[in-house]
């Protein structure tokens, strides 16, 4: 038993170790803004994001046929040529424009403008047309129902593993263990999960230590209580086990379930 507890202990030291490394090697998602560009025809040359801000850093200049035509105030961020092979188009800009407009260029100069619109949230996705000019976005409900099943799935895979190697019997467990997660996900999303969406990091560096906090003690209550087939310690040493693994690994992926979310 002290020998399990010791191997216990050195993999809590580790852990401990490696969160600040992965938090800073990784970090918080990205803020960009991801636009999908549907409704396409032959007649279409250019396709343009444009920003309210002169951008100097395009990786290369748009064409004249474009820049001539632009409504005053307005600058191209990032263009590119028609593809007839590309339906739809995607753009996705890291840095991104404040409000931004998409122009769409004809063959006979013609050009249509979207309406301003303007980032709410971090990575967000837009959906143009471009025979209407129309642009629309999901609603932040949807990003967090998004973000909620893309956690929620990963922290039940890690901690299930966990679960097992702590020598639990998954038949004899699985409800609390969903149940549980569920309840502590279901905060982490609507606290945590909800500044990051709205770009908020200051308050989501803050209060993210203290809600797995929390969640470290919610977890440890309830895992001692219901969890079945071995000790008391050992059922709390186990949610701070999982808690810690499920953390760090979360960090390292969270680049990745943020741009993923974006599409």
């Amino acid at each position: 038993m002290r020998q399990k507890l010791r191997s216990v202990l050195c993999l809590f030291a580790l852990l401990l170790v490696l969160l600040p490394a992965t938090a800073s090697a990784n970090g918080l998602p990205r803020s960009s803004i991801y636009i999908s560009i549907a409704g396409l025809d032959d007649g279409i040359t250019h396709v343009a994001l444009l920003g309210s801000e002169p951008h100097t850093d395009t990786l290369h200049p748009p064409p004249d046929a474009l820049t001539t035509v632009l409504p005053d105030g307005w600058h191209v961020w990032d263009w590119t040529s028609y593809d007839p092979n590309d339906q739809p188009m995607y753009f996705m800009d890291i840095p991104y424009p404040g409000p931004f407009r998409v122009a769409v260029l004809h063959e006979d100069n013609s050009l249509l403008v979207t309406d301003e619109a303007e980032r709410s949230r971090a990575m967000q996705t837009f959906s143009i047309n471009a025979q209407t000019g129309e642009i629309a976005t999901s609603p932040i409900g949807f990003g967090l129902l998004q973000q909620f099943a893309c956690t929620y799935v990963t922290t039940i895979l890690i901690e299930m593993v966990v679960l097992l190697e702590f020598g639990f019997k998954l038949g004899d467990n699985i409800g609390p263990f969903l149940l549980v997660n569920l309840a502590t996900q279901i905060l982490m999303t609507l606290t945590y999960g909800r500044m990051l969406l709205n770009d908020d990091w200051g308050q989501a560096i803050f209060w993210a230590f203290a809600i797995e906090a929390v969640i470290f003690v919610i977890e440890s209550l309830a895992y001692a209580r219901f969890l079945r087939g071995q000790t008391r310690a050992r059922r709390v040493t186990y949610a701070i086990t999982a808690n810690l693994a499920s953390f760090v690994i979360g960090t390292l992926l969270i680049t990745p379930v943020y741009t993923a979310l974006a599409f």
